[in-house]
């Protein structure tokens, strides 16, 4: 299938609203947060149970859910260290009654450690609801949305992904973000501005009001908070 191209006008409506919330050292600060993220799984990949609490969504599992699906990550684990996304993906696909969580998690690593390969979010792209910020910026939702199987998702997504780069280097925006983690920094902002657009839609303006300022929003999209201040140590506990 094609790659899915960026619609550049919907992605400058959306940059354009969230733009005015954050400065040039608010984008540089994420950009080396994110970095270091990088940096400290080039030294140390953390053990149980830090591999399900810096995660978004792995800190939210039950214990008995953590217990009857870590044997399964393990065997996943060497593949998702050496940024092998086809091979860590296609194992996957073949894993039976797969929750819906599982390649969230997954891909939060990947994409942790390498960060050219795309994170697959609840928030990019929710198959279920048919929604998230890739599909609202490219031209044509269905070539994601109709791409036949897990590990060819994923390939799209990255593609699409790769091809919000570029767009983003043309035009020169985010250009305070190091330009691999640029792409994940323009999908939060895409999103954040989404939520609060449907927010203020659906919710009087008294509960909106109480809704976290956009630039801690997009932090907390890109899994940052539970990493900063913090180091691993040689068994994957933090300092």
């Amino acid at each position: 299938m094609a790659t899915p191209v960026i619609d550049a006008e919907a992605l400058r409506q959306f940059l354009d609203k969230a733009t005015p919330y954050f400065s040039s050292d608010y984008l540089s600060a994420v950009s080396e947060a994110m970095a270091r993220r990088t940096r400290a799984l080039q030294v140390d990949w953390p053990g149980w149970p830090a591999l399900w609490d810096r995660t978004p969504v792995g800190r939210k599992l039950r214990a008995e859910t953590r217990q009857r699906w870590q044997p399964e990550l393990n065997r996943l684990l060497p593949g998702i260290r050496a940024g092998d996304g086809d091979r860590v993906m296609a194992d996957l696909a073949r894993v039976p009654e797969r929750p819906p969580w599982l390649t969230d998690w997954v891909t939060y690593w990947l994409h942790a450690g390498h960060p050219e390969l795309v994170w697959w979010a609840r928030w990019i792209y929710r198959p279920d609801n048919r929604t998230g910020a890739l599909l609202l910026i490219v031209d044509d939702p269905t070539r994601i949305l109709n791409a036949g199987g897990l590990a060819a998702t994923y390939r799209l997504m990255g593609d699409a992904t790769r091809y919000l780069g570029s767009v983003l280097a043309l035009t020169h925006r985010l250009d305070d973000v190091e330009e691999s983690y640029r792409p994940a920094v323009a999908l939060a902002s895409v999103y954040a501005v989404y939520m609060f657009t449907m927010a203020a839609w659906k919710m009087t303006e008294e509960f909106t009001k109480v809704l976290p300022p956009l630039p801690v929003v997009i932090r907390t999209l890109l899994g940052l908070t539970r990493w900063e201040g913090k180091h691993f140590g040689a068994k994957g506990q933090t300092d």
